[in-house]
């Protein structure tokens, strides 16, 4: 039986993916994470053969998260889940440990694959990312990223969920001038106009 940890941040996709499983003979869901330092806090106290691992998560990103487990559980391993294609996602989260790379658009079928052959000690990629996507893995290193403080990666991945000055406020209990201004100095250090291409841009270079 091949024990799977789920980590995202949508309560409605952990109860997806227990369901698809609940009755499997070969995948079991052991535990759920809705971010990365539960990921590594459930590592603590459970064996998990595959983590299913969602890259833009609070208090700890999946980047970060996948880089960590890498570091301090080598033998679990760890498919992207995701909702974009970007070349960037795909090379970092590779290049931080991953194995594997699911669109959260896969079918529960190619789900099933993917976990079971990463079990084996293969690799898996989504159906839908086209070989372009995969030759970017092999391209050159990415510019450096522009340094981001805990803060600051906090407010741009609130503000790429669509969350206003004030829902970013009362989530991150601050003041709606600090949310601004953590804004300003982010538009500053990606060299963007606006929240848009600020949020673009990072989910270009798969800082969120």
């Amino acid at each position: 039986m091949i024990r799977l940890l789920v980590a995202d941040d949508h309560q409605i996709l952990l109860d997806g993916f227990e369901l698809i499983f609940r009755n499997s003979e070969e995948i079991e869901v052991v535990a759920t994470a809705t971010n990365g330092k539960m990921v590594l806090d459930v590592l603590k106290k459970q064996a998990v053969d595959v983590i299913l691992m969602d890259i833009g998560m609070p208090e700890m990103t999946g980047l970060e998260a996948c880089k960590e487990v890498r570091k301090k559980y080598p033998k679990v391993k760890v498919i992207a889940l995701s909702t974009y294609k970007n070349p960037s996602y795909i090379k970092r989260m590779t290049q931080n440990g991953a194995v594997g790379y699911l669109l959260k658009s896969s079918p529960a079928d190619e789900i099933k694959i993917a976990i079971k052959k990463v079990a084996a000690g293969e690799r898996y990629y989504s159906k839908e990312l086209q070989d372009v996507l995969l030759d970017a893995l092999f391209s050159k290193p990415n510019a450096p990223l522009p340094s981001v403080t805990k803060r600051e990666k906090e407010v741009l991945l609130l503000l790429s969920k669509g969350m206003n000055y004030r829902e970013i406020s009362d989530k991150l209990f601050i003041s709606i001038n600090t949310v601004n201004s953590h804004r300003k100095n982010l538009i500053s250090k990606f060299g963007v106009k606006n929240s848009t291409e600020l949020v673009k841009e990072a989910m270009e270079q798969g800082v969120i």
